[in-house]
């Protein structure tokens, strides 16, 4: 059945889809805690599946490349990238990890002592403020706040540290859904073009097939904008993590790779990320060895420089076209919604929202 509007049809489904899309937007608006314990209770399913695109988005190119540039077949290039893969991960897990571990447990048995070293530091800081006469209104209270705050973070860490060594169950359920997650996006990339037909029969189903191939068009270029984005940010992200780590390891600063690895973590979330994993790491080697802080400082200074204007433009300059403002914007809101998976994404889909309002306005111009 149709519906005849300036000459065109208009399916009745596309109405329904619409309706249906603008009641589930309304009622997460109204009632956001709701849906936001919906969202946690039943994400879980879908978390292997999320694993899976992810997985075949991300590893797609290396297929590709191999696939093309060595004329190999498609099943060989596949085996030949997830081997690859595999044996990072393996690296990984068995070298990087167990010192990431000593290096937590070393910091979560110093942690009495680095509340009280905190706490002698912030009053020295406090004592060459008065002899210089830069004393603050209120100075005794806003030193007791900020040592009342250390101290409350620390208990938090140590408890945070405790529940980490006891939720192993859920530490196990979480990897095998990666895992599960993995091994489904090596399926989609064996088949690739049969899950695209699908994926374009359904189009087709939904909304016919001259929208559909404008709605294709659209979801390619999505594709291309997140799987850039992210390779720039992989990319960027090792290489300032290496830069710190290679000028820590040099120059005998303590926690260098755990330094390194919250630096690199951070430095995936555009510039919240690595201001907070930077000030982090500092605190840490503040606490633990001050002399030793400064060289640090003076590594993450020299890996931004590197990011801002040596490897960021040449990578990732042009990966979203969004100005800095709705980057951090997008940031933000992403954070607020979906913690630090939205603090990541965030930027990429504020992309995506750029991209369809591009598309429209193209499409309304001609």
């Amino acid at each position: 059945m149709y519906l005849k509007n300036n000459k065109s049809k208009i399916p009745y489904l596309r109405i329904i889809l619409l309706g249906i899309l603008f009641i589930i937007i309304q009622s997460f608006l109204q009632q956001y805690d709701m849906a936001s314990e919906v969202y946690k209770k039943y994400i879980g399913y879908l978390t292997p599946l999320i694993y899976a695109l992810f997985t075949a988005i991300f590893l797609e190119p290396i297929v590709t490349k191999i696939e093309t540039k060595f004329n190999q077949k498609r099943w060989i290039a596949v085996a030949i990238t997830v081997g690859f893969t595999l044996l990072f991960m393996i690296s990984f897990i068995g070298v990087v990890i167990p010192q990431v571990i000593t290096s937590f447990k070393e910091l979560y048995d110093k942690l009495p002592a680095i509340q009280e070293e905190s706490g002698k530091l912030i009053g020295k800081i406090f004592n060459f403020l008065k002899e210089k006469e830069l004393t603050i209104l209120g100075q005794e209270e806003f030193e007791k706040t900020i040592i009342n705050f250390i101290k409350q973070s620390i208990i938090k860490w140590r408890v945070l540290g405790f529940s980490v060594f006891l939720n192993m169950l859920w530490w196990s359920v979480a990897i095998t859904k990666f895992f599960i997650g993995f091994f489904l996006g090596v399926l989609i990339l064996l088949d690739k073009k049969h899950f695209i037909n699908v994926i374009n029969n359904i189009l087709i189903i939904l909304f016919g097939k001259k929208n559909s191939t404008f709605i294709s068009d659209f979801i390619n270029k999505a594709r291309l904008l997140l799987l850039t984005y992210l390779w720039g940010r992989v990319i960027v992200s090792f290489c300032v993590a290496g830069t710190v780590l290679t000028i820590s390891l040099f120059a005998g600063v303590p926690y260098a790779l755990l330094s390194s690895i919250m630096i690199l973590l951070g430095n995936m979330i555009p510039y919240v990320g690595s201001i907070i994993a930077g000030a982090i790491s500092i605190f840490i080697v503040l606490v633990s060895e001050p002399s030793k802080a400064i060289i640090l400082f003076v590594a993450i200074c020299i890996a931004q420089i590197l990011d801002n204007w040596v490897i960021g433009p040449k990578i990732a300059s042009e990966t979203i076209g969004v100005r800095a403002f709705w980057v951090i914007l997008s940031v933000l809101i992403g954070g607020s919604l979906f913690g630090p998976v939205g603090m990541f994404f965030g930027v990429p889909v504020f992309g995506v929202v750029k991209l369809i309002y591009k598309l429209l306005l193209e499409k309304r111009n001609k």
